[in-house]
């Protein structure tokens, strides 16, 4: 059985926690590289998810579930300090989903369920990896809540690795995979190859099994946490593919 999504109210909760989190994290960090995003610095991180944060308010009022509206160039103004400018984003998005609703229309890149519902639990996903960037790079990482992280690899499997392995048909692990919570009854039985998902809810046999923390296991499918991080029992090779497939 997939887990049960977490409600509207604490997806937006979680939304404002982590990036005040980041924003606060941000005015002694700027300069800091992100180990999780090689190329990036702090500064890199907050501006990009300011920009997340802005395009999806602009989704939001547009109130169009059959088109993305256009935001065009949005560029950080120059004034001011880049976490301050995050935290009010935030804040402009979480306001206008909490007045919208969590089943008002609102478009989204997967094809499915264009609601504001769908957006809010993205928005709590995203908000969440990258506070976890951002305390990596300032050196105070610190755990995902176990809820939100089961939720996050049920996302990451039947939202982003169903609507992209189509276009990705080489993709493949070479064998199934059993992503298993030691914190949590969750576990995920996962094979790709041929552009196509299988994924079972459950922790049956598999060619590698990947078992730890929920939070660790959310952070592993985000190429966040490596094979090393985790108890790892069956084929290395086929955990080690995990890293190949889109993300």
């Amino acid at each position: 059985m997939s887990p049960t999504p977490l409600s509207f109210d604490r997806y937006l909760d979680d939304v404002s926690a982590d990036a005040a989190r980041l924003a606060a994290l941000a005015g002694d960090t700027l300069d800091r590289g992100v180990p999780t995003c090689p190329d990036w610095t702090v500064r890199d991180l907050v501006d990009h998810l300011w920009h997340v944060y802005r395009f999806w308010l602009a989704q939001v009022l547009a109130a169009d579930a059959a088109a993305p509206f256009e935001l065009g160039e949005d560029a950080p103004p120059e004034s001011g300090e880049p976490g301050d400018r995050l935290a009010v984003a935030a804040d402009e998005l979480v306001d206008a989903l909490r007045a919208a609703g969590g089943e008002a229309p609102c478009w989204n890149w997967s094809g499915r369920n264009a609601t504001t519902g769908w957006l809010a639990r993205r928005m709590a996903l995203e908000s969440a990896i990258h506070r976890y960037d951002g305390e990596l790079a300032a050196a105070e990482a610190r755990a995902i809540d176990p809820q939100l992280s089961v939720d996050g690899i049920d996302e990451f499997l039947t939202v982003h690795l169903r609507t992209d392995l189509p276009d990705v048909p080489a993709a493949t692990l070479g064998g199934s995979l059993c992503l298993a919570c030691t914190d949590t009854e969750d576990a995920w039985t996962v094979d790709v190859g041929g552009g196509r998902l299988r994924v079972r809810n459950d922790r049956g046999p598999a060619s590698a099994c990947l078992r730890g923390g929920a939070s660790d296991l959310f952070l592993f499918v985000w190429n966040r946490v490596g094979v090393d991080g985790l108890e790892l029992t069956g084929d290395r090779a086929v955990a080690e593919a995990w890293a190949s497939l889109p993300h």
